[in-house]
């Protein structure tokens, strides 16, 4: 990444930036209701307990019990794996999300950067400013319709 410079970014997002954040942002939204019925489908509830079981608890929690149950059942080590190795991508992945969701979007920088205002200390007297990159964004959006379209079809499948 080139030497970061606060006087070239430009306030203006162009359509491809905000095409980017919100096709993430509604991807992770789906992603974290698919989690929720996948949840529910591992734990053997009627779907329709499932927001009374998963109300209030985070995303990485819901990764966190599906690894947990998959685990506990006969044969499921390898498919608890899977998931272990999922959630680790979701963790690194839900930072770029959470940015977007989270944090004040200033504008964009090198026309490959967009630039966001969060508000945390940095040394002294500073707060900290972070450049995603768009093309990060890119593959946390396509990390999330991956894992959805997984979930799904794990939703999907009939009940043993």
């Amino acid at each position: 990444m080139p030497e970061f410079n606060p006087d070239q970014v430009d306030q203006e997002l162009g359509p491809e930036h905000r095409d980017a954040m919100l096709d993430l942002v509604l991807t992770w939204a789906s992603l974290d209701s698919a989690l929720g019925m996948l949840l529910t489908k591992v734990l053997g509830r009627p779907m329709y307990e499932g927001p009374d079981i998963v109300s209030g608890m985070s995303t990485s929690k819901r990764f966190a019990e599906i690894c947990r149950k998959l685990a506990a059942t006969t044969s499921g080590e390898t498919a608890a794996k899977l998931m272990r190795r999922r959630k680790k991508k979701y963790e690194r992945y839900s930072q770029v999300r959470n940015r977007i969701a989270h944090s004040r979007c200033v504008g964009t920088w090198n026309s490959d950067y967009v630039v966001f205002a969060i508000f945390e200390r940095e040394g002294a007297s500073d707060l900290v400013i972070e450049c995603i990159p768009l093309q990060e964004m890119r593959r946390a959006e396509k990390w999330g319709r991956e894992m959805l379209r997984l979930a799904l079809q794990v939703v999907d499948l009939p009940d043993q």
